[in-house]
């Protein structure tokens, strides 16, 4: 793991960073990142699970086992370490949202898609679980099914992705300090919230 890199300051939001180069899959580099997070700014208000990949689509009997355990690596298992050492963070500050992102896939049945929607399927039912758990810590989680955005994993086709930002910045602010549990779509998050 890299951890090299400086803060860097935003020229438009005044904001301070930190970029740290981490492979969530393994619990070494998630710790250390998570220190480095404690260490620099003495809290975590909000964490986006974020990371995932997701293999060529293939009937289950022709998924190589081997592209199985990477899916389900980065996109279950780094969910749960990222969150893992983050949320005694948040526990000690009172308080935090745990944004994670999900898909679609991981809310209905897509056909040559097991290994991804596992991951995401795994996702959901971890959200809906901490959620409980943390309520009574001041912590909420959500899930964020973002749609079909023009990233790496989709070729860079479909919306743009400042276009879902909307929900992000909800659940990372005060106003949805209420919202917790919660399966959101970016299209029409605001009606699932009303």
């Amino acid at each position: 793991m890299r951890s090299n890199r400086p803060l860097v300051r935003s020229r438009a939001g005044g904001g301070t960073g930190l970029a740290v180069v981490c492979d969530v899959s393994l619990e070494e580099p998630v710790a250390v990142l998570a220190n480095k997070l404690e260490e620099t700014f003495g809290r975590v208000d909000v964490l986006v699970n974020n990371a995932g990949v997701m293999t060529r689509p293939a009937p289950l009997e022709k998924l190589e086992v081997r592209k199985w355990d990477y899916t389900i690596a980065v996109n279950l298992r780094g969910t749960f370490l990222v969150t893992r050492l983050i949320l005694p963070i948040m526990m000690r500050q009172g308080s935090g949202s745990i944004i994670n992102v999900s898909s679609a896939i991981g809310r209905g049945a897509y056909a040559n898609f097991s290994a991804y929607a596992a991951s995401k399927w795994g996702i959901e039912g971890l959200t809906r679980t901490l959620a409980t758990e943390a309520a009574r810590r001041g912590i909420r989680v959500n899930s964020v099914d973002p749609g079909y955005v023009a990233t790496k994993l989709t070729g860079f086709t479909g919306s743009r992705p400042e276009s879902v930002t909307d929900v992000f910045v909800y659940l990372a602010g005060n106003e949805s300090c209420e919202v917790t549990g919660k399966a959101l779509n970016a299209a029409g998050w605001r009606s699932q919230v009303n």
